[in-house]
């Protein structure tokens, strides 16, 4: 929660330009002024690791306040599903927590738009293709929290893809793994597109996508690129789901 202290005592000693930086004056409810400007560019925008980490976080539930919001309002069922997330996928604290909602309804209800979000964190990130690739994922993850990918949501999430300069075939890789996931019987075709092979796939080959899907929600290398703690534990229900896909697939390959 360094990151969050830093914020709301002015230890950041900086302000964010772009609708990220009002999302983040309005949240905490108090002026910023009197720092450096952050410009939106490249990767060296970032004088601390808890700039990096406040702002991912920022762009992180300024998103999704627009995702539930894609249909013309917030239900309560959505709202349920953001608290529910902020609880068990992240595990957030209450302070950490408050501010999490504060940004959701500040972003909701801004005038800018979900691709002027998705854009400048594009601007931000898009040096560090695996951040914006563990983004897209928590995306997806929100969106399909009601059970259901609502075409307004699909659009904004396409949106995302371009604006962080994801590839297409990462973006279908998701959308297959989270897109009707919510089944309790998890097919083997779902284990094999978790891992990104086929079920033509060598063993080698398959041995090969596993480590690196491992090593890239790995929590110590994500939290090593400056993604928020509260993240971590996103990352480590991630990994375990991909040592049970690989798990599954090696089973099956033995039969």
């Amino acid at each position: 929660m360094g990151w969050l202290s830093g914020i709301i005592g002015g230890g950041l000693g900086a302000m964010v330009a772009g609708p990220l930086g009002a999302v983040i004056g309005a949240a905490i409810g108090a002026s910023m002024g009197g720092g450096q400007q952050l410009q939106s560019g490249g990767p060296g925008v970032f004088k601390t690791p808890q700039q990096r980490q406040a702002l991912f976080f920022t762009a992180a539930f300024s998103m999704v306040g627009k995702l539930a919001k894609a249909d013309g309002r917030v239900c309560p069922d959505e709202i349920a599903a953001i608290e529910k997330i902020s609880k068990e996928a992240l595990g957030l604290d209450e302070q950490t927590r408050k501010y999490a909602i504060n940004v959701f309804n500040q972003a909701k209800d801004s005038p800018d738009s979900f691709s002027s979000y998705a854009r400048q964190f594009g601007e931000l990130f898009r040096h560090d293709q695996q951040l914006c690739s563990f983004m897209m994922s928590f995306l997806f993850q929100v969106a399909m929290a009601d059970g259901e990918l609502h075409p307004q949501e699909e659009a904004m999430l396409l949106n995302a893809k371009e604006a962080f300069h994801l590839p297409e075939s990462l973006f279908q890789s998701l959308r297959s793994r989270y897109v009707g996931h919510s089944s309790s019987t998890v097919s083997l075709k779902k284990h094999y597109e978790t891992l990104g092979v086929s079920a033509d796939t060598s063993l080698s080959e398959i041995k090969k996508a596993y480590r690196q899907k491992a090593a890239e929600f790995h929590p110590d290398k994500i939290e090593g690129k400056g993604l928020p703690p509260e993240f971590i534990k996103f990352a480590n229900d991630r990994l375990a789901e991909i040592n049970a896909s690989y798990e599954a697939v090696l089973a099956a390959k033995k039969t």
